[in-house]
């Protein structure tokens, strides 16, 4: 009996267990922790009903903890003596130890060094962090036009006063924010003296001109990356491009004088020689005042060599008409470039930055000598950028000048400051609009957009001159080639969208796509082209499209050429139609080419010699020109030009000169203009670019009597008669504009 009563407790006591709640199967929740930058606290378990632990105090630095709240908006504290009932996350407050803070951008401010000033170098190291507690620090100037926000300094030109300037660092470390001065002295630039020099490799990369390989001696200033050469050992090598041995130099002091004398022929109106006449050419020098003078840019353009491709074939120039200008004189010292008589031994050298002396003395011509860190090149016209391998002679060249130790690295900073002051002086006295545009000095064309790309970054300089030249000069003979040697080979920079060109240019674009849609829509079955020619109104009308004017090359001689295709057509045409009474060429789409091709197409529309005039905005000269076409001229028939706004540069002269000599009538609207011929420009950082030359193609009105008046063409012709942009390809429309052209309404 005791045993079973002794079981049954057993059983009523084990019952009476297995009723009571296990602590293991309590519910338990999280408690964490966002410090918020400040150090780590361990997120915790806690059963249900039960307290958190309240942690040690975080850290962060500079920041005072300010306790643990519910909510990140810190309206409520929590109180650690909470049961928890469900998991939380808490949030921790701080507030600024403004003091230390305060302490700390001290500290950062104080460890920013200058150089000893006055500032002799080209940049200033404007650190972006503080070197003791890395501070945010950004920086302002309070002359931008001496040192802008990156440090990259403008000096004063030489005569100048130095120049005080505060620069200011805003240094920024948690909430705290301070501001903190720092005056340097800028000098006005003195003449640099050079430092060492090197003799680096010079080789011939185009065929047009027989120039010999050979090195030229190289000089750089103190720390500088410049560089200077002896402009009569320039001129020397180059024989093959330029008639050296026709230069005479007299050196007189500090003053080097270059005389030469150019022979030409002069012919009767048939192109019989029937004597000659000679020209002579002076370019003065001073070292001491840092100039340049001719008494007519035509200096630069007598001692050049022709081209091995001829491309005046068939033409025979006949008497020119001449009106001399102004002597120009251009100065170097506003633009921070000296020209140095430095003393190499026992020898005196009469250096030039390189640049400068390959602007000046090869700029007449598209023959260029390329400097890319290594050594010099001479190139032709413009290298192709679009030849990887090699195949063509464009190609060969730009592989061979874009490779260069230097390659991915910084512009340095003299160099840089040189590719800024050289742009503009060669936009100040070789761009051809600037006179038109009412342009003072491209300084202050350009100070609003400098800073962008004048960080001392090789890729801010590259964007910044690719959006200058597309944009900012908004001309359609300015156009931007490649980088410079600083850039990787691979980079390259193309216009993607018109939204990267000016308005003028965009404008042009906008009419170049309405043609393209027209020919899309007309000419379906054969891919969007016009045919090479056409016949309308029962074949008394013929229509020519001629998108371009070509000279086929000494290294491709099957190449486009618009002379045999002129030829060819007028041959196919006469088969079909001998009696042929009007025959049309179309510029609509045409935008320019070489001027030789051109004068031998209007060969085949008249037989008086094409007259060619030029006008030069700088030294205020006047030119004109008649050549004579070996080519038998198509007079029975009338001729008519279509044009458009696209109708550009030789496409727009061809309408000129059919115009204004009377040979053919202009239909169509007006045309797009493109005076200029263009100049192919290396800027010292490698940058190639082309731009409006000052060789402005003109027509001129009046008499020898009374003298003439010339008048660019750069605003576009206008035309005889109306023929709007989408009927250039209805031949209704156009039947109708030639016949209201010859019965003279």
């Amino acid at each position: 009996m005791k045993l079973r009563k002794l079981v049954l407790l057993l059983a009523f006591l084990l019952l009476l267990v297995s009723c009571t709640p296990k602590e293991s199967e309590k519910g338990s929740f999280k408690v964490s922790f966002e410090v918020a930058g400040g150090s780590l606290v361990t997120e915790q378990t806690i059963i249900d009903g039960e307290k958190a632990i309240e942690p040690d105090d975080p850290t962060r630095l500079t920041f005072i903890f300010d306790g643990w709240y519910t909510d990140l908006n810190y309206t409520t504290l929590f109180d650690f003596d909470t049961p928890i009932t469900s998991s939380i996350r808490l949030y921790a407050k701080w507030s600024p130890d403004v003091e230390l803070q305060i302490a700390y951008l001290d500290a950062d401010a104080a460890a920013i060094q200058f150089p000893t000033t006055p500032i002799t170098q080209s940049k200033l190291n404007l650190p972006i962090k503080g070197a003791v507690n890395e501070s945010g620090i950004t920086w302002t100037s309070s002359n931008t036009a001496v040192v802008n926000r990156h440090g990259i300094v403008f000096h004063p030109t030489m005569g100048e006063n130095d120049v005080t300037v505060t620069l200011t660092a805003k240094l920024t470390y948690g909430l705290e924010q301070k501001f903190y001065d720092f005056e340097v002295v800028i000098p006005a630039k003195t003449e640099v003296t050079m430092d060492e020099s090197v003799e680096l490799p010079f080789t011939n990369l185009t065929s047009e001109f027989s120039v010999a390989d050979a090195t030229l001696t190289t000089y750089f200033a103190d720390d500088g990356a410049l560089p200077y050469v002896d402009f009569i050992e320039f001129l020397s090598i180059l024989e093959g491009f330029l008639y050296f041995d026709d230069f005479e130099f007299t050196i007189n002091g500090d003053i080097v004088t270059i005389y030469y004398q150019a022979e030409y022929d002069i012919k009767d109106g048939q192109g019989n020689v029937i004597g000659t006449e000679t020209e002579d050419y002076y370019l003065t020098i001073n070292f001491e005042d840092n100039t340049v003078t001719v008494d007519t840019l035509s200096f630069f353009e007598g001692y050049i060599y022709d081209t091995a491709t001829d491309y005046g074939a068939g033409i025979t120039y006949l008497e020119t008409y001449y009106e001399e200008g102004v002597p120009v004189t251009m100065e170097f010292t506003p633009y921070r470039f000296d020209l140095v008589v430095h003393q190499d031994g026992l020898e005196t050298k009469y250096l030039f930055p390189f640049h400068i002396a390959n602007l000046l003395f090869t700029g007449g011509s598209y023959y260029n000598v390329y400097y890319n860190g290594n050594g010099y090149s001479g190139i032709y016209a413009f290298p192709d950028t679009d030849d990887p391998t090699g195949e063509t002679e464009d190609g060969r060249a730009y592989n061979s000048i874009k490779v260069s130790s230097l390659n991915g690295t910084d512009v340095a900073p003299d160099v840089l400051v040189a590719t800024y002051d050289m742009f503009v002086f060669t936009l100040d006295y070789f761009f051809g609009l600037k006179s038109q545009r009412g342009v003072e000095t491209y300084y202050n064309v350009l100070s609003s957009t400098r800073d962008s790309y004048m960080t001392g970054k090789t890729r801010d300089l590259s964007n910044g001159i690719f959006n200058v030249v597309n944009k900012t000069l908004d001309d359609l003979h300015s156009s931007y080639h490649f980088p410079g040697y600083y850039e990787v080979p691979s980079f390259k920079l193309t216009l993607q969208t018109v939204a990267q060109v000016g308005p003028t240019v965009r404008s042009w674009y906008d009419v170049l796509f309405t043609v393209q849609d027209l020919f899309n829509t007309t000419y379906q079955q054969n891919s969007g082209t016009p045919p090479d020619y056409r016949f309308i109104d029962n074949n008394k009308t013929a229509i020519i499209f001629l998108d371009g004017f070509y000279t086929a090359t000494v290294e491709d001689p099957d190449g486009n050429d618009s002379h045999r295709f002129m030829r060819e057509t007028m041959d196919a045409i006469m088969l079909e139609n001998r009696n042929v009474e009007n025959i049309v060429v179309d510029l609509s789409y045409n935008t320019g080419g070489n001027l030789g091709a051109l004068i031998r197409v209007l060969g085949f529309m008249t037989e008086q010699p094409i007259e060619m005039s030029y006008m030069n905005p700088t030294d205020k000269s006047n030119v004109t020109y008649f050549a004579d076409v070996d080519t038998v001229a198509y007079t029975n028939v009338n001729w008519f030009f279509i044009t458009s706004r696209v109708t550009f540069s030789a496409a727009n002269l061809m309408t000129s000169i059919g115009q204004h000599m009377g040979f053919a009538t202009i239909i169509g609207t007006k045309s797009g203009g493109g005076a200029s011929s263009i100049i192919p420009v290396v800027l010292p950082d490698g940058t190639f670019f082309h731009m409006s030359s000052l060789n402005v193609l003109s027509y001129r009105v009046g008499n020898e009597v009374d003298g003439y008046e010339y008048f660019s063409i750069e605003d576009g012709i206008t035309p005889d008669y109306i023929l709007p942009v989408a009927d250039t390809q209805n031949a209704a429309k156009i039947i109708e504009v030639i016949n209201q052209a010859k019965s003279g309404n």
